[in-house]
């Protein structure tokens, strides 16, 4: 894979000359890597040439080999996680000030008390500590949201948490935005959309790639092939709603083949799909193929991507990759997934969430017309690369690091000794309080929006 590229006019200085930040990954899986695991991986690359990156992990994995091979330091530290900013409940404060006391908080405490970055930026809303431990530090936080935070009675304690512990939020999309108030939104929350690496789509070689994985799969070329992906399988991925709705689709189209990528997150909920499939007479048909090392392969062989989240997806990293691979996406309308499909110009192709029949309509459609299906992918992929391409990206992405350049980087972080950490839910306007309050740089907000 090709090293990021500097944006034009940019100066690429060395590496002595540029700030330290450090990066937390709340997971790093030994076998396979995440959407949350690639998306902060092509994040922290992305930086390399505006800072000097640490990738903190929990352990080694196919996330810290990576990050090692691109020469991005890696560091491994034993974090806890905090579901319960996920999943937000009544004593979620108290538990998190228990996590301050424990010995892992102390060790990364010291840590980063010992590296002094300038500022430090932390991956998915669960992984809490590290932004509470840098607060108390006096070291900036970026906290980037990825995720959907659960809405019940309790959510606005996880949002006070995250406001009170960081100078700004990023979000993945609207949808994971929406939790926030509306002044936290103005006055300390970009949106950073994800992307993908064109050294890693392998274009030219799409037409081979096609041929070859569907002869491996044993797909005859007039067969439609039918995809579905995801990192960890379980309930709320919707595989046994994809299962439901191929019994469907092969009434009328008997011809269709259908594979699923991706590893059993819930072995029994994994294997109870696979006995539907044969319980239906349809084992002929799928093909289940676990964990993919060639993903390109796999969305050049299929003609068609359904993504039947249950969940209110952040964003949907698997709709944004098939169309970035050309193809149609039929989804359910959860989260994020219809802020993809609307920019693809295909919200037409979203249905309601749990709603199998009318996910086998609109698949049945694409499949009685190959040719305008192939054409709404084509098309889609132009209206995806301009909204979430490369390109924007980075634009994106210039205007942050410009920002964050002139707000963190113009003189070395004041680090306190590790005196007392704040209250676990201190009152807004303490240690976290709202990024507009600093000094900012607007010109270069606006265009990182």
């Amino acid at each position: 894979m090709a090293a990021p590229q500097p944006l034009a006019g940019e100066r690429r200085d060395t590496m002595a000359d540029k700030a330290t930040i450090v990066l937390f990954s709340h997971v790093s899986n030994t076998r396979s890597i995440t959407g949350a695991e690639k998306l902060l991986l092509f994040f922290s690359r992305e930086l390399s040439p505006y800072f000097n990156c640490i990738l903190v992990a929990p352990q080694d994995g196919k996330l810290t080999r990576l990050a090692r091979s691109y020469g991005i330091n890696v560091q491994l530290l034993s974090i806890p996680l905090v579901y319960g900013m996920y999943t937000p409940y009544a004593g979620l404060p108290a538990d998190i000030r228990k996590l301050q006391e424990s010995r892992e908080y102390q060790e990364l405490s010291d840590w980063l008390a010992g590296v002094r970055p300038s500022f430090i930026i932390s991956s998915t809303c669960v992984h809490a500590l590290p932004p509470m431990a840098a607060k108390s530090l006096g070291i900036p936080v970026v906290w980037k949201i990825s995720e959907t935070i659960t809405d019940n009675e309790y959510t606005p304690i996880s949002v006070e948490l995250i406001h009170n512990n960081s100078d700004e939020i990023l979000a993945i999309s609207q949808t994971a935005a929406a939790c926030f108030p509306e002044d936290i939104r103005e006055g300390k929350v970009t949106q950073l959309p994800p992307s993908w690496n064109e050294t890693e789509m392998m274009f030219e070689a799409w037409s081979k790639l096609r041929g070859e994985r569907r002869s491996e799969l044993k797909v005859a070329p007039e067969e439609p092939l039918i995809g579905y992906v995801s990192s960890f399988i379980n309930k709320e991925k919707g595989l046994e709603h994809f299962v439901k709705m191929a019994v469907l689709v092969h009434e009328q189209h008997p011809a269709a083949r259908y594979i699923v990528v991706g590893s059993p997150g819930d072995k029994s909920y994994y294997e109870r799909c696979v006995r539907k499939v044969k319980l239906e007479g349809l084992t002929s048909r799928f093909r289940f193929v676990g964990y993919e090392e060639c993903l390109p392969a796999a969305y050049c062989a299929m003609d068609l991507l359904v993504v039947p989240s249950l969940i209110r997806e952040g964003f949907g990293m698997t709709a944004l990759e098939g169309y970035a691979f050309g193809k149609p996406v039929v989804a359910y309308d959860s989260g994020g997934l219809r802020e993809i499909l609307n920019a693809a110009g295909c919200g037409e192709l979203l249905v309601p969430a749990a709603n199998i029949g009318a996910l086998a309509e609109r698949v049945n459609l694409l499949l009685a017309a190959p040719a305008m299906a192939a054409a709404i992918g084509s098309l889609a992929r132009e209206r995806i690369e301009a909204v979430y391409g490369p390109a924007a990206y980075r634009a994106r992405l210039y205007g942050l690091a410009e920002r964050w350049h002139l707000r963190y980087c113009l003189a070395p972080p004041q680090v306190s000794g590790a005196e007392e950490a704040p209250p676990a839910a201190s009152p807004a306007g303490g240690a976290g309080a709202p990024a507009a309050e600093a000094p900012r740089a607007r010109p270069s907000r606006r265009a990182a929006r």
